[in-house]
């Protein structure tokens, strides 16, 4: 991955180290709200999320449309999956608040967001394709809440910022691998 890569340089370290600095600025005043953010990434949420959407959709459909339930499994699985074996490979040590809070599992990328990204993005993509919620409603709700639970990660001291970029482009693939999965299933 070209961005784990990228974050072993001294430039992207340096945009990490200025935005942990800003965000150490305002951490007090942020820290319920980021508590409240970085929710859908808890492992117990996630899984709660996919399965709550995967019963709408099947009350809305009659409980005829059970394809879903294979990519929302596999958004959940499979980002939990792909962020502890980048974490294996790519071990990169976490902000210094973190580490005094006693957090030493590798930081890139983070499993919060990376986990939220790829259950919101594959509830999304479900909900428009089962035509359960419009793309105007389903897409900035997903994009919100996975971008909050990415901002809450920094505001909170446990990530850098490019752990950030990292799990919502880990997620992302994820999500995308499960659109395929859906689309496959459908045919």
């Amino acid at each position: 991955m070209a961005l784990a890569a990228a974050t072993r340089t001294r430039g992207f370290q340096d945009v990490d180290d200025s935005l942990e600095r800003s965000a150490g600025r305002v951490r007090h005043r942020l820290h319920g709200a980021a508590r409240v953010g970085t929710l859908p990434g808890e492992p117990w949420a996630h899984p709660v999320i996919g399965a709550a959407i995967a019963i709408a959709i099947l009350a809305a459909r009659g409980g005829r449309r059970r394809r879903v339930l294979v990519p929302l499994a596999g958004a959940s699985l499979g980002a939990i999956a792909l962020h502890h074996a980048v974490k294996a490979v790519y071990r990169r040590k976490r902000p210094m608040i973190a580490l005094r809070r006693g957090k030493t599992e590798p930081a890139f990328p983070s499993g919060h967001t990376t986990d939220a990204t790829a259950v919101l993005a594959t509830a999304a993509y479900l909900l428009v394709r089962e035509e359960i919620l419009p793309a105007r409603v389903a897409i900035p709700i997903a994009a919100t809440l996975a971008a909050s639970t990415g901002a809450s990660r920094v505001v909170l001291g446990w990530h850098w910022g490019s752990d950030v970029l990292g799990g919502w482009l880990a997620g992302a693939t994820v999500a995308a691998a499960c659109a395929h999965a859906y689309e496959t299933l459908r045919r």
